[in-house]
């Protein structure tokens, strides 16, 4: 609970009426989620606008409302007019719940592909290593011990701030966040304190939010530069990735790299893949070492690459980074194996991107295999000019591809499907479309035989499926598993 009057100290650009003599105790920028004493703070969202909800927050008990637009105040209310709203939610979060980022030694990692296993390895390095360390991404939150779901990869600022708040309450010393492009556009993230933030890729994606790839990249750039108001200490930088290269020429802050390249930084020396491990012998600043991991695949070294450039950062030594990396026996939804016994290979991953389903690809293609069958959709209400690069990359590097539903949303399956189709047509697979996910996990699974590898992309660690506005429960790897025993298989 803070006066606000004192929340506002130094503020620039705020305008205030009624009386800023009122304590508040929370803030939100949901309506709904009002309580008395509360801070609301009016948004202009993509599908509706906070201030149409202005009168539901006073009546809800509101103590104050901020909005870029004049207010007409209550009594004993309130009424702040802010330049930029989302800048102003940001600021005065990190005011209201004392700055907790600037208490932990934290990683942040943005990027297109790579954000949730980068995020699990440093947590590990942490971790195993007996540091007390919080985790905020995609697949979920940890506090500590304590898990929670996580709706967005990155929460709004007052909901970050109080995790992180919680988060050193519980004397938690070291994390790791996921940082979105959506994120960084819209402030969730402005002003915070990170030890090393993470730069791990740019290919197309979410270019149904940023109009262009340029301002794809502007938005990741934002965490790395002066215009996004973060203190990070130290940058670390994918030197093989072209948008990666331009971002190093363009910060003023110190990096380090790692890739393939030989003027990385941190680079594999030698790298030996098997269908469950990787064997991989880095060079760093520090010296070389040798690490064994479960993770599988030339992206997954360029995750163990990252969380050990950023691990190093933090100041942990070669033998902690092997042992926490070591230590993760996989992430849900990425490259997750799905084995009931079956004489063929079955993974689950996240891959929903033309990038990330090419790397899939490569990562099956380079294991032992007699075919590789593979189970893709595309999500509807989203960029729709990847779905024919998606078929044309699916049919380029499998032997048989079975199109079907993602998310459709409000979209209609077929339609999607229909624009998938023209991609698939430019490969050299033999491919169907089978509109039902289940029955296209069915369809890949009784397919399958001995020695085949069966790929399952799209929506990974996801347990549900969106279609129209209802959320229907969906788990690939729960359905992999069921239709592989209904062929008479049984878990060893």
């Amino acid at each position: 609970m803070k006066l606000l009057r004192d929340m506002l100290a130094g503020m620039q650009g705020v305008e205030t009426s009624g009386t800023a003599d009122v304590r508040i105790q929370g803030i939100a920028y949901d309506s709904r989620k009002v309580r008395a004493g509360f801070l609301f703070v009016a948004l202009t969202g993509e599908h509706t606008d906070g201030n149409l909800f202005v009168d539901q927050a006073l009546e809800r008990g509101a103590a104050a409302v901020a909005s870029e637009r004049p207010i007409q105040p209550a009594s004993g209310t309130a009424a702040l007019r802010v330049p930029d709203g989302r800048r102003f939610l940001a600021h005065i979060s990190r005011i209201f719940f004392d700055d907790p980022a600037a208490r932990l030694k934290l990683v942040a990692i943005t990027g297109t592909n790579g954000k949730t296993t980068t995020s699990c390895l440093v947590d590990s390095v942490f971790r195993s290593n007996g540091l007390n360390s919080c985790v905020v991404g995609t697949i979920g939150i940890r506090l500590g011990e304590r898990a929670l779901p996580s709706t967005h990869t990155t929460p709004e600022a007052p909901d970050l701030y109080s995790l992180f708040g919680e988060a050193a309450a519980a004397g938690c010393t070291h994390g790791a966040l996921e940082v979105s492009s959506h994120a960084l556009a819209l402030r969730r993230v402005l002003g915070m304190k990170f030890r090393v933030g993470v730069f791990t890729n740019l290919t197309p994606e979410h270019l149904d939010f940023h109009p262009d790839m340029e301002s794809y990249y502007q938005a990741k750039r934002l965490l790395f530069t002066h215009a996004g108001e973060n203190e990070i200490d130290l940058a670390v930088i994918n030197c093989d990735d072209l948008y990666g290269r331009r971002l190093a020429r363009e910060i003023s802050r110190p990096f380090s790299t790692f890739g393939y390249a030989p003027e990385a930084d941190v680079r594999p020396l030698q790298s030996v893949t098997r269908a469950d491990a990787t064997s991989l012998r880095l060079a760093t600043p520090a010296g070389e070492f040798d690490l064994a991991t479960r993770l599988v695949g030339r992206p997954n070294v360029y995750n163990i690459m990252a969380a050990t450039a950023a691990s190093l950062d933090v100041g942990m030594s070669l033998a902690e980074i092997a042992r926490g990396i070591e230590q993760v026996p996989g992430v849900p939804g990425r490259m997750q194996p799905v084995d009931a016994g079956q004489p063929f290979a079955v993974f689950v991953d996240y891959a929903h991107t033309p990038d990330a389903l090419e790397n899939l690809l490569q990562t099956a293609a380079a294991l032992p295999h007699n075919r590789i069958i593979t189970v893709f959709g595309c999500g509807g209400d989203r960029d729709r000019k990847k779905r024919p690069e998606m078929g044309r990359i699916a049919a380029s590097g499998s032997d048989l591809v079975i199109a079907t539903s993602d998310n459709p949303r409000t979209e209609n399956p077929e339609a999607i499907l229909a624009e998938i189709e023209p991609g698939l047509r430019r490969g050299n697979a033999k491919w169907e479309v089978i509109s039902d996910r289940r029955a296209a996990i069915r369809r890949a699974v009784q397919t399958a035989g001995a020695g085949d590898i069966v790929l399952i992309a799209g929506k990974g660690h996801e347990s549900y499926q969106v279609v129209g506005h209802t959320t229907l429960p969906f788990d690939d790897c729960a359905v992999a598993r069921e239709s592989i025993l209904q062929l008479g298989q049984r878990p060893t």
